[in-house]
């Protein structure tokens, strides 16, 4: 069974691909199936496969050290997916089906030279800020061939890392004023009595003043509040998979924190909680676990969230500025009321002071520069 294809290549040429099953590996049992690119004809691509297929039936695949890249790799991702959480195998997958592959996947790991890794690595950097990640990444299936003894050498821990020229940019992160942020309560405020309005107000009080990520917030049950002593506990997530979404751990260890709650947002979270239940018990559901789930106690995605959120922000007369605002003007405003980049990192749960200082160190000087202004117009009046 094969599937011959004509694609376009970078340069806009036109050549022919073929996909085909040859059989099944007598040592693994599993299905053999290879993909050869680069033919200027579909007959000589069929030409290709045919003696393709001649050859495994006198000897097989080439073994013996012969291996191709993406025969290591197929080998390699079982073991990796099984060491990662899914979200995280699904974006490493696409690295190497959109970038890595394309490069590496017909060559032979024993026949790649540094040159070879060289020239590939230079036309990633021109071509994306990632190129370092999609070295290191092709790099761990070489690390791998060398622990299945097909390479004792990894060629790509030889090259040279091309330096990119930095892009310069003047784009920062945007967060609302306190103005925005009180027309958008008031747009809220002013609708009530259905389950969507009132998930909305709650979620919203909920985001901007507490810094909490989006995902963090739709994964959270109620028995993560406590009123008593007026926290929450942030220590899951809303991921997506392959089969939609579930709740997972966080991604890293310091996102997981008990943070303090305003006693407003408190008073929201005590009165939703109370609606919620109301609205559900009105189509013969109980005991909501979930504090942000739909009516029918279905999760509610981040998609979902986007949409409610460029809906709400055109009707408050603000402009739409990214699902990641709410976290951003939390930031902001701490800033705004004398809080110190240690104290925002903490409230944010950044890994280190660093990622706090690049996400939010310009908004620091402009507190700074606003304080001093605000003392100069204190000592003039």
């Amino acid at each position: 069974m094969a599937n011959f294809d004509q694609y376009e290549k970078k340069n806009g040429d036109k050549a022919w691909k073929f996909q085909a099953y040859l059989g099944t590996d007598k040592v693994t049992g599993k299905p053999i199936k290879t993909t050869r690119r680069n033919f200027k004809t579909k007959k000589e691509a069929q030409l290709a496969l045919a003696k393709l297929q001649v050859d495994f039936e006198q000897k097989g695949l080439e073994k013996d050290g012969n291996e191709t890249f993406q025969q290591v790799y197929d080998l390699w991702l079982d073991t990796y997916k099984t060491t990662v959480k899914e979200v995280t195998f699904m974006k490493t997958e696409i690295k190497f089906r959109k970038w890595i592959l394309p490069k590496y996947g017909d060559l032979r790991v024993n026949k790649v030279t540094v040159r070879m890794a060289q020239e590939i690595i230079n036309q990633w950097a021109k071509e994306t800020d990632q190129y370092r990640i999609l070295h290191s990444t092709a790099k761990r299936v070489f690390e791998y061939a060398i622990n299945l003894g097909i390479i004792t050498n990894n060629p790509l821990s030889h090259i040279m890392m091309p330096k990119r020229e930095k892009q310069i940019t003047t784009e920062k992160v945007k967060a609302y004023t306190k103005e925005e942020v009180k027309k958008i309560s008031e747009y809220l405020q002013s609708k009530s009595g259905t389950y969507r309005s009132e998930y909305d107000k709650t979620l919203m009080r909920f985001l901007f003043y507490t810094g909490c990520r989006i995902s963090e917030a739709l994964a959270l049950n109620w028995n993560d509040i406590n009123f008593d002593e007026k926290t929450v506990t942030i220590n899951k997530t809303l991921s997506q998979t392959k089969h939609g979404y579930k709740v997972s751990s966080p991604k890293t260890d310091t996102s997981s924190a008990t943070i303090s709650v305003d006693d407003v947002t408190l008073s929201f979270l005590k009165k939703w909680q109370l609606n919620q239940k109301e609205f559900m018990l009105h189509i013969g559901l109980t005991n909501p676990e979930m504090i942000f789930c739909g009516i029918y106690k279905q999760i509610v995605t981040h998609h979902a969230i986007y949409v409610r959120l460029q809906t709400i922000t055109e009707r408050a007369g603000v402009p739409f500025l990214g699902i990641h605002v709410t976290r951003h003007t939390h930031a902001s405003l701490l800033l705004d009321a004398g809080a110190s980049l240690k104290d925002v990192q903490d409230r944010l749960r950044h890994a280190s002071i660093k990622i706090t200082m690049d996400t939010y160190g310009h908004l620091s000087k402009e507190t700074k520069v606003q304080t001093v202004d605000k003392f100069v117009q204190h000592l003039n009046a």
